[in-house]
């Protein structure tokens, strides 16, 4: 009787650790909303949509076209489709995928030695960087300002302009 109580206790236990880290998804069309983060991913759908995430985030996706985020801080951040406004306290690495999109972040490694990847079409990066980072920048007309450690910065494609801020 005890074993079968202690593996039940077990499995909610599991459970409930499981449920506590699955990704939070926010979607929607024209949709304005605070949300907290508590640690967990993110995953932002949709159009037009506004959200400012409180606290300290996971790994955020954003997906779509025309959303605004404020974002305190995250493990990482992801940002593909169109015309996104990103402003982020600080995130441990970014991705950029896309046309249009406006970012304006501190990149911090915490230890690790974050990375900064653009590919796509004319966005706008806004960058504070603390430690060592690495920034790659692929496709056309990508526009980067920096201030902070001298970044180790790769480049392919044309009319990027990347400066010190």
């Amino acid at each position: 009787m005890h074993k079968v109580l202690g593996a039940g206790a077990l499995l909610l236990t599991l459970t409930g650790a499981a449920q506590a880290q699955e990704a939070m998804e926010l979607d929607g069309i024209g949709v304005s909303r605070d949300v907290s983060c508590k640690g967990r991913d993110v995953i932002i759908t949709g159009n037009a949509n506004e959200f400012r995430l409180d606290g300290d985030c996971g790994r955020v996706d954003v997906q779509g076209s025309e959303h605004v985020l404020r974002l305190g801080s995250a493990a990482s951040l992801e940002v593909t489709g169109a015309e996104n406004r990103v402003d982020v306290g600080h995130i441990g690495g970014l991705a950029v995928n896309g046309s249009g999109h406006r970012i304006n972040a501190e990149i911090r490694g915490e230890g690790q030695s974050p990375t900064v990847a653009i590919y796509g079409a004319e966005n706008i990066l806004q960058l504070d960087l603390e430690g060592p980072v690495s920034i790659e920048v692929n496709g056309i007309g990508q526009q980067v300002a920096w201030e902070g450690e001298e970044p180790e910065i790769s480049t392919s494609g044309t009319d990027h302009r990347i400066e010190r801020k």
